[in-house]
């Protein structure tokens, strides 16, 4: 195999295992600190940051929750690409942190994701 296309690999899958060590990172930052609670999901709707060009997605889970006996209303941190109204009213786990402006919904997908690009860089640097 050719040495140029060797190093090429060999960058790619580096920076593979680099970002799925950073999204773990991410995560686990977001939610030290935080409380696992209940949430009811009031709706899903269009982030107010979300750039307004169609097809942009950023859809964002708001949910009701308990917390030191107050009853709160906050944007999840997701990011969907389309609306989903089918989700209304059902009860999602979240971590809640008070000193953050959303909460994080509890869910395996970071870590899978984090997985896969570790395979895939895995599978690059092993190429010979």
């Amino acid at each position: 195999m050719p040495t140029t296309l060797m190093i090429v690999y060999r960058v790619l899958g580096t920076l593979l295992f680099a970002l799925a060590a950073a999204a773990i990172v991410e995560k686990y930052r977001t939610v030290r600190g935080a409380v696992l609670l209940p949430a009811r999901v009031l709706e899903c709707r269009r982030a107010a940051s979300t750039n307004s060009s169609r097809g942009a997605g950023g859809y964002r889970y708001l949910v009701e929750l308990y917390a030191n006996g107050q009853r709160l209303e906050m944007e999840t941190n997701d990011a969907f690409w389309f609306k989903h109204d089918k989700d209304t009213g059902k009860v999602v786990q979240v971590w809640y942190n008070p000193n953050a402006r959303c909460v994080e919904r509890k869910s395996w997908e970071t870590e899978i994701f984090s997985a896969v690009l570790a395979i895939v860089g895995a599978a690059l640097l092993l190429i010979r």
